[in-house]
């Protein structure tokens, strides 16, 4: 009893964990804090600079911390997993969803799904949890002209965006095309998700004032750029289904005999994805 007492003096005394009995007593996880949740999405380069792979954060789509009914809202997303997804072929996790994020929109790696980080982000998607879903915006199904696409871009979005693509870090503009941007993986990188995002949200500071042309034709030009590549993009869809405007070809949509995509221009990954839970 005394021996046990001293030990237990000297650990509280040099704060240094003490081995009783052959077992040392497991760390006790840190709460959830999905204040600190947010902070890592508005600031995962700076936060989290091992497992990003270029300038964006999460919030660089996700607009107004989420919270807006036009730009891929997280608004009741909590309450709608797991669920199936095409893309992987199989019931994802929240956890895994983010992750795919990470390491497609901002080409970087991912994170260990019971980590703090992770469950920090996990608690903020919560907190959104009982929200109601935002009525989908009409989806802009259109091929673009690149040539209407590039002066339109020249027009509307380089004051933001840079004439080279590049985003302009004083205003917080994300880059859309090159080593700073998303990778050919990301949801962004498909012709029709582009587009609608940009016929509803762009310009930042005139939103919704392209026509669906106008929004078809920048996106069409903007994915002429080049951006990272996405290991394992050959992967996607497993059955066969991806939809028609993704960017690359994959396995099983050419063993079904899907039409290939045209060659894109691509830069050599930064960070490579290291699933850490691959089903592949």
């Amino acid at each position: 009893m005394r021996a046990f007492r001293l030990s237990r003096f000297v650990r509280l005394l040099v704060g240094v964990p003490v081995i009783v009995g052959c077992t040392e007593r497991a760390p006790t996880p840190t709460v959830a804090n999905a204040e600190r949740g947010l902070a890592l999405m508005t600031a995962f380069r700076d936060s989290l600079p091992e497992h990003s792979g270029n300038a964006l954060r999460c919030v660089s789509c996700h607009l107004d911390n989420g919270t807006r009914p036009t730009a891929m809202s997280w608004l009741g997303t909590a309450a709608r997993y797991p669920r199936y997804r095409a893309r992987p072929g199989y019931e994802e996790t929240l956890a895994r969803r983010i992750n795919e994020c990470i390491a497609r929109s901002l080409a970087g790696k991912m994170l260990p799904e019971d980590g703090q980080e992770m469950r920090d982000m996990l608690a903020y998607m919560e907190t959104m949890r009982a929200s109601a879903r935002p009525a989908p915006v009409d989806s802009v199904k259109l091929l673009g002209d690149v040539a209407h696409g590039e002066a339109g871009y020249a027009g509307q979005c380089a004051r933001c965006h840079g004439a080279n693509g590049a985003g302009l870090p004083a205003l917080a503009a994300p880059a859309v095309w090159g080593s700073e941007s998303y990778a050919i993986g990301a949801g962004m990188a498909r012709q029709y998700t582009l587009a609608t995002f940009v016929r509803h949200n762009m310009p930042f500071d005139h939103a919704d004032t392209l026509t669906a042309q106008e929004a078809a034709d920048i996106a069409a030009y903007v994915l002429t750029q080049p951006r990272q590549d996405h290991p394992g993009k050959e992967r996607d869809w497993p059955k066969g289904d991806p939809p028609s405007d993704v960017a690359y070809a994959t396995t099983a949509a050419v063993a079904a005999g899907k039409p290939v995509p045209p060659d894109r221009p691509l830069l050599p990954r930064r960070v490579l994805p290291d699933s850490l839970i691959s089903r592949h």
